[in-house]
């Protein structure tokens, strides 16, 4: 009797351990079963999140492909205004041009029927036209150059700036000799040198 209730002692402690095994088993396979959906679940944000990120890559090209598409249409329609504007300036010169004349020599300003800013064989510098008269001999006086100049509706050249300055003395191309030159629009009234628009000496 004491042997077989040892045997049976032995037993429930035996069947008591292997429900516990079993039971840590199911528990396992319950926190596996739950790892791998939280596994499949990240996976799944994962890939959303790649596929976010994609469409925000690719929107992010596209949306510089089209700034940098604007910025060369803007680039273009700036130099098209500037185009614009350079003509309406070079219009607005030959209207004052037209304007000033009583009777407009159209053959002078417009050869081969274009008309331009400046007359033919006229230099064009900023808002004036310059006339460089270098034929040589017989020489002209200082009054004779202003007549000739007078006789095109213009006037010596009244230097009035240093930019003008240089462009006059890069644009003469030769001087005879020592003794021969350019006239320009400067004289001496009452012992005081005066350009030709009545305005003071500037180049002293």
């Amino acid at each position: 009797m004491i042997e077989l209730m040892v045997i049976c002692v032995i037993w429930n402690a035996v069947a008591m351990e292997t429900n516990k095994q079993k039971k840590n088993l199911s528990d396992l396979e319950a926190k596996n079963e739950q790892l791998t959906l939280e596994k499949r679940d990240l996976q799944n944000q994962t890939e959303d999140l790649r596929m976010k990120m994609t469409k925000l890559t690719a929107e992010k090209l596209f949306y510089k492909n089209q700034t940098m598409e604007m910025t060369v249409n803007m680039t273009i329609l700036q130099n098209q205004n500037e185009q614009l504007r350079n003509n309406s300036d070079k219009l607005n010169r030959t209207q004052a041009a037209i304007i000033s004349y009583t009777n407009f020599p159209a053959d002078l300003f417009c050869p081969d029927g274009v008309c331009q800013t400046c007359p033919k064989d006229w230099i064009q510098f900023q808002e004036s036209c310059y006339f460089f008269y270098n034929l040589g001999s017989p020489w002209k006086t200082w009054d004779e150059s202003r007549q000739l100049c007078q006789s095109m509706k213009s006037d010596l050249v009244v230097i009035s700036s240093l930019e003008e300055q240089t462009f006059t003395k890069n644009t003469i191309k030769y001087y005879h000799d020592n003794n021969q030159g350019y006239w320009i629009g400067l004289q001496k009234v009452n012992n005081i040198w005066t350009w030709v628009d009545g305005s003071p000496d500037t180049l002293g």
